[in-house]
């Protein structure tokens, strides 16, 4: 080996004893952590070196400093910085719905829910952005809508309110009427469910009452020996001195039946 060249080798082995490997001694890039993180792309920091932290996307500084430093043994400085989830406005609830969450900061998801009879329209759901606003509007809830409904032979329905046009929304109602002397069987109010059908209807059917009794001491006022139809009347009348307890009109009922007949009583009480 030539001199020269051992004299080389000799110096750069007494430069290695005298400044250790700088591997050994950098700081690595600090990674993220409790919701701060270094910004930039250097990989190593020299001992002594100071750099600041910053919150993560999502989160604004709450408290602490920002400083951390490269110590001598490669390992950085303790972290003070305190990152706090960004906070999204207090969601409104839908009309005829409701909005169920827990918090409103960054990555919390609200869902919307519309009450029975309801269409929700629009997201069903929305997140917290890291910008601090939600990722979806409040959606709309629509009511339900029926078509007109069927109306049985020899019934009409009595609305409980005018409207136009061929749909109602849900919960819109009214009553079934037969002509007489057809009476109802069945449910008598029509309402638009929240599935957007009509309730059943009912059905009409002829109804006879026979014909109606004589009373003691009284009469019926042009009265007709026969049955009688749904809704149709008869009136009583009481002799001289007799006086009538109970309505003198009585109707033929739904059932089949009269109404509740009168009776003729003396002035005394006595029938």
């Amino acid at each position: 080996m030539r001199p020269a060249f051992q004299w080389l080798l000799l110096l750069i082995c007494q430069a290695c004893l005298l400044n250790p490997a700088t591997t050994q001694n950098v700081c690595p890039r600090p990674p993220p952590e409790d919701n701060t993180e270094l910004i930039g792309g250097q990989l190593f920091f020299e001992p002594g070196t100071e750099i600041s932290l910053s919150c993560s996307q999502g989160y604004s500084h709450s408290g602490g400093s920002r400083k951390i430093t490269c110590k001598k043994n490669g390992e950085w400085t303790e972290r003070f910085l305190q990152c706090s989830p960004k906070r999204c406005s207090v969601p409104e609830s839908p009309q005829n719905g409701k909005a169920e969450f827990d918090k409103i900061v960054y990555k919390s998801v609200i869902t919307f829910n519309c009450n029975n009879g309801y269409n929700l329209v629009g997201a069903n759901s929305s997140t917290c952005l890291h910008t601090g606003q939600w990722s979806d509007p409040t959606p709309q809830c629509e009511p339900v809508l029926c078509g007109l409904p069927y109306i049985p032979p020899n019934a009409k329905i009595v609305y409980d309110k005018q409207f136009t046009g061929y749909t109602v929304p849900f919960s819109f109602g009214g009553k079934y009427e037969c002509f007489p002397p057809m009476a109802a069987i069945g449910e008598q109010r029509a309402t638009c469910t929240e599935d957007g059908t009509w309730t059943d209807p009912p059905e009409c059917i002829l109804v006879k009452c026979p014909e109606p009794s004589p009373i003691e001491n009284g009469f019926l006022s042009f009265a007709e020996s026969r049955e009688y139809g749904y809704k149709e009347k008869v009136k009583y009348g009481c002799t001289h001195p007799y006086i009538l307890d109970g309505l003198a009109e009585v109707e033929c009922q739904e059932t089949g039946s009269w109404s509740k007949i009168p009776t003729c009583k003396g002035i005394n009480g006595t029938i």
